[in-house]
């Protein structure tokens, strides 16, 4: 077997190969663009939703009639361990705390 035997047998797997992806890669693409088209309903399925329950409607009664609860994300502002995130101060965790000695301080 030489080169360009070795390289024919190679571009046929890989020609086997890439035609087994292709439906994958179809549904994967028809799958982002739904995705996308369902992220885009969010914000006006929140606002209804809400407006629903501020006509009188509970999420019992509205998950009964087949309106799930809308995704809640964290506000922006939102603080975490005492840090604001939305200024970028910090990094998000805790500040450390330096350890305290049992003793007081004698004065001089």
């Amino acid at each position: 077997m030489d080169v360009h035997d070795i390289l024919k047998k190679a571009q046929e797997l890989q020609a086997a190969r890439q035609t087994a992806l292709q439906p994958l890669a179809e549904i994967l693409a028809e799958r982002k663009q739904l995705e996308s088209m369902l992220a885009d309903t969010e914000v006006g399925y929140g606002k209804a939703y809400a407006a629903a329950e501020k006509a009188g409607w509970s999420a019992a009664e509205l998950t009964a009639l087949g309106a799930p609860e809308p995704t809640r994300r964290p506000s922006a502002r939102q603080r975490r361990g005492g840090i604001n995130i939305a200024a970028g101060t910090g990094t998000g965790a805790p500040a450390e705390i330096p350890p305290q000695s049992a003793q007081a301080p004698v004065p001089a």
